[in-house]
Order: C-alpha cells, then sequence, then structure tokens
C-alpha cells in the first residue's frame, strides 16, 4: 500500500476518529474530504465549516484560501496581500476555526491524486524569481501550477511580474498533487486547468538560462527553471513536540491578537503592527500542520 495512497490516507484519518464505527467514520471521512476540496478552491458546501459552528463569513467564504495562504507562507506574505488588496477572512480564528484549518490540510491530501495518477504529470507556473528556490527544497505553503502550457498562462497574463521565472514541474513517482479538474463541476476556473503542489513536497530545481520570447513586467527576459517533483518529506522538516506547539497555537489570547490583526489587513492605508504573538503563533501553526501531516507516513 502506498503510503500516499487514498487508501493508506484514509486510514490514517479513520484512526484519528476512533476505533468505533469505522465504517460510518469512513463515509464521514470521505464526506470532509470532499467538503474540505471545495472549500479550499472557493466552492463551499456547508458541510466543512457549518453554520452551526461558524459565522455566514467562513462557511460561505469563496476566498478562505487567500487566508490559508497567508499562514502557510513566508515573511511577506501577508503584506503582498495586503498591497495587493486580497481580503482576509478573520471569523476563521477562533480555537476551533484553528483546528479546522489544521484538518483541511490532512484532508486535502486525501483528495489528491495518489502515487499511480501523479507520475508524468507536468505542469508550469509564472513567479517572480524570488519565489524560487535552486536546489533542493520542501514545499511550505501550497502552489499553484497549471497543465497550460508557457504560451497559455502568458497570453492569460500570469507573466506580468518583474524579474520574472518560468517554473517547469515534472512529477515522478509517489508525488501527491492537488489536479482541480477532480472537482469536476464544482472547479470553478477549469479554463485555468491547475494543479496544487501541497505542503511537503520535495522539490529539486535547476535554472536552465533566459528565454527571450517571454518577457516579464520590467521587459527583462525571463529565468527558465526545471524543477523535479518528488513524494513529501516531513520526518525531515519538524520534530518539535506537539504539545508545547499546541500550547502557542491554541491559547485563546494569541487567537484573539491574530484575529484583530487579519481584520486589520482589511483595512486601507498603511500596513497594521503585527501583535508581539504574532511571528511566533504562525511559525509554529505552520510546525503543527506538517506535525499532523507526519503522521501520513
Amino acid at each position: 500500500m502506498s503510503k500516499f495512497g487514498k487508501e493508506h490516507l484514509l486510514k490514517v484519518l479513520q484512526t484519528k476518529a476512533g476505533e468505533e464505527g469505522l465504517r460510518a467514520a469512513s463515509q464521514v471521512i470521505s464526506q470532509q474530504i470532499i467538503s474540505a476540496a471545495k472549500y479550499y478552491m472557493g466552492a463551499p458546501d456547508g458541510q466543512y465549516f457549518t453554520k452551526k459552528d461558524f459565522p455566514d463569513e467562513v462557511v460561505n467564504a469563496k476566498k478562505a484560501y487567500i487566508t490559508l495562504n497567508t499562514i502557510l507562507g513566508g515573511e511577506t506574505a501577508e503584506m503582498d496581500r495586503f498591497q495587493e488588496g486580497k481580503k482576509q477572512v478573520p471569523e476563521l480564528f477562533t480555537p476551533l476555526g484553528v483546528e479546522k484549518m489544521i484538518t483541511l490540510f490532512m484532508h486535502l491530501y486525501c483528495f489528491a491524486s495518489g502515487a499511480d495518477d501523479t507520475a508524468g504529470y507536468e505542469t508550469v507556473r509564472a513567479c517572480r524569481q524570488t519565489e524560487v528556490s535552486e536546489g533542493e527544497s520542501i514545499v511550505g505553503p501550497l502552489t499553484s501550477t497549471t497543465k497550460l502550457s508557457v504560451d497559455e498562462i502568458m497570453q492569460l497574463g500570469y507573466g506580468n511580474k518583474n524579474n520574472l521565472a518560468i517554473c517547469k514541474y515534472q512529477f515522478h513517482e509517489g508525488a501527491v498533487a492537488f489536479d482541480m479538474e477532480k472537482l469536476g463541476k464544482d472547479y470553478m476556473k477549469p479554463e485555468e486547468r491547475e494543479v496544487l503542489l501541497l505542503p511537503g513536497s520535495s522539490l529539486i530545481a535547476f535554472c536552465i538560462g533566459h528565454d527571450d520570447r517571454y518577457l516579464g513586467k520590467d521587459g527583462k527576459p525571463a529565468l527558465l527553471y526545471q524543477v523535479s517533483v518528488y513524494p513529501p518529506d516531513f520526518s525531515s522538516i519538524y520534530t518539535e513536540n506537539p504539545e508545547e506547539l499546541r500550547e502557542v497555537v491554541y491559547n485563546e489570547e494569541n487567537i484573539r491578537e491574530v484575529r484583530a490583526f487579519y481584520e486589520a489587513l482589511n483595512g486601507q492605508g498603511e500596513f497594521p503592527i503585527e501583535p508581539d504573538c504574532y511571528r511566533d503563533w504562525k511559525d509554529r501553526f505552520q510546525k503543527l500542520v506538517f506535525t499532523e501531516l507526519i503522521k501520513f507516513i
């Protein structure tokens, strides 16, 4: 059984659900997996974040992925989205909301293609050169790529960036990918044919030079990268005590301060002051996500 195949991942989640009523648990988990995928992609069905536990701003959020990607993002993720005017969903920040967000990433893995499906996938991405790590790296935040050609993504305007880089990804045996087309009629942007690289995926990237056919916003030719995608590697990333992580991540005062900060990110004018706890809270949130994903191994 592949450790990243659906059967294994479901077994892990069933174990989390308890030993009693595994058949019923399996049915519930299967629905949660589908609902989690829909929720991340902006087609919430009201079954993952429910009206019983959350306000409409959360239940019906069509762009909650902005907040999810901000939390998993790097140091500039908050500033980048603030400057671009992208709206956050601060109502997600309650103790239960934090728990559901962390579990959502486990469910996305179960929705993702199994090892037998992804070998041979070839996708591309237009991004800034600072967003590419040459050599070996591990995916942190979810990264969107596409099965479209380079010419097609340039025609759609995705090359409108300074210091443009174009990455060509090749998926190898055992790699895990979230093929959004598998959402069928619930996929909101079928013309973009997106494939998500999931957190923990192993990458090896090589720069293969410039390409004068593709110019960035600054008029400079794009750097081309060839990137190989391999199975996830969680064990070498975070080995910290989960209970110590939870003490910070689920601290109610920290959560209130983080929520207030994300409310301020939806404002205008100057970038809001980060609360003192935020960087440590975000770091431990990310580590807790990977601590949960390690259970898949």
